[in-house]
């Protein structure tokens, strides 16, 4: 195995690790946990509301990180994911799974920005950006890995907590390779501000294609203004639209009981899906343009949100998986990477608003489709919400395409 693809892989494992179990195992570990904990859907929301919070706090703190000391807090966030992923399994109440959710937010933050920076820089020296895909594949196969170690624990009566601590052991497993990652030493060593996306495969993706497009001098047009304001007010809204479906997915399977034995396979559905989506969606927007691609991923993310909860079978929830998970990591990374280019020479401060409207987005989404699942008795009013929420994203797309496109013919 040549050096780059081994540097890939771990950063695969690292965003395994702390993103697939440490920020997305509470979706299938929900019901045991409602069941033997006594969680509300709305508590439940609360609960995933923190993690995001927490999450954006980390993203918000890891951005100011100098470059010499990112490996250090890289290998620190390792230890507390899993430290984490464990303390979640004596934890009983919902003020207690809250602050450990917030510390595990903080904690995927910095694996996915300070890993991703690290394993993109190596790459980048080895002339091999494009194995970047294998990292980003990583968030999807924790995911996957993560469904099926749960249905096989399920299978044999574990317990919530009992899942918890083997998912914890899975991250402790996965960390083991992910410190392979690490920067070598500076020559000169010099604060080096680090511009970092918001999500789940988000610098996957906006990293490559940020290093591979020319630099544009001087300051973004009016136009242009114009068009980064349209896509950050989409890129924020995104958070709620794609998070209610993410938290409460597994959930609503079990709300049909004959439908119970496959509520794994369907969150596998998701990992399965995001896996390649990132490189599926920047091929696509290299041949459409950016701006269709996204327009389209809303749109089929859009209908996938519905699928989950009116499609009325099985295979429609399982398309709903198909089509969420193959939209909202790559939304991200397109929409960060067209974000970056609009921005011109102002890039580090667009980044961060456009994670800051990522993140509060995703906060609030959860904690409200909770609240409104409980009051009306379905998950079907805030998919709604979500959907429609969605649409509107596109269209806020399709304004900033008409917008970027008119500031490109005054040029």
């Amino acid at each position: 195995m040549t050096r780059p693809v081994a540097l890939a892989l771990a950063g695969g494992c690292a965003l395994a690790a702390g993103m697939g179990i440490g920020r997305f195992a509470y979706t299938p570990l929900l019901p045991a946990m409602q069941r033997e904990l006594e969680l509300s859907l709305a508590a439940a929301g609360y609960v995933a509301s923190a993690n995001f919070l927490g999450y954006l706090l980390g993203a918000l703190l890891a951005i100011r990180v100098a470059r010499e000391h990112r490996s250090f807090w890289f290998l620190c966030a390792l230890a507390a994911s899993v430290a984490t992923t464990i303390a979640m399994a004596p934890a009983e109440s919902p003020w207690a799974l809250g602050s450990i959710r917030i510390l595990a937010g903080a904690a995927s933050a910095y694996i996915m920005i300070h890993g991703s920076a690290i394993a993109l820089d190596a790459l980048a020296r080895a002339g091999k950006p494009m194995l970047f895909s294998l990292l980003a594949a990583g968030v999807g196969i924790g995911i996957t890995i993560t469904a099926l170690m749960v249905e096989a624990m399920s299978r044999a009566d574990a317990s919530a907590a009992t899942m918890w601590l083997a998912l914890g052991g899975l991250a402790a497993l996965l960390a083991l390779p992910a410190t392979l990652l690490r920067d070598p030493p500076l020559q000169h060593p010099r604060p080096v501000a680090a511009a970092a996306p918001a999500d789940a495969a988000a610098a996957a993706a906006a990293a490559p294609a940020a290093a591979a497009t020319p630099g544009m001098a001087g300051l973004p047009a009016p136009n242009e203004r114009r068009a980064l304001a349209w896509l950050t007010t989409a890129y924020g809204l995104l958070g709620f639209g794609y998070v209610i479906t993410a938290t409460f997915i597994v959930v609503i399977v079990r709300g049909t009981p004959e439908w119970r034995a496959w509520e794994m396979a369907v969150w596998m559905c998701v990992g399965l899906a995001g896996a390649p989506s990132n490189y599926v969606w920047m091929k696509i927007a290299q041949r459409i343009d950016p701006y269709r691609a996204m327009i389209a991923a809303f749109l089929l993310e859009a209908i996938g949100v519905m699928a989950a909860v009116a499609g009325g079978s099985l295979p429609m929830v399982m398309l709903g998986a198909v089509l969420l998970g193959g939209t909202f990591m790559a939304i991200t990374a397109v929409g960060l990477s067209t974000g970056r280019l609009l921005a011109r020479g102002e890039s580090g401060p667009t980044l961060g608003r456009m994670t800051a409207a990522f993140g509060l987005g995703q906060i609030v989404g959860p904690g409200l489709g909770g609240w409104l699942a409980e009051r009306t008795g379905s998950f079907l009013a805030p998919s709604m919400l979500a959907s429609a929420t969605l649409v509107a994203c596109a269209l806020m797309v399709a304004k900033a395409r008409s917008e970027a496109r008119a500031g490109t013919a005054s040029a």
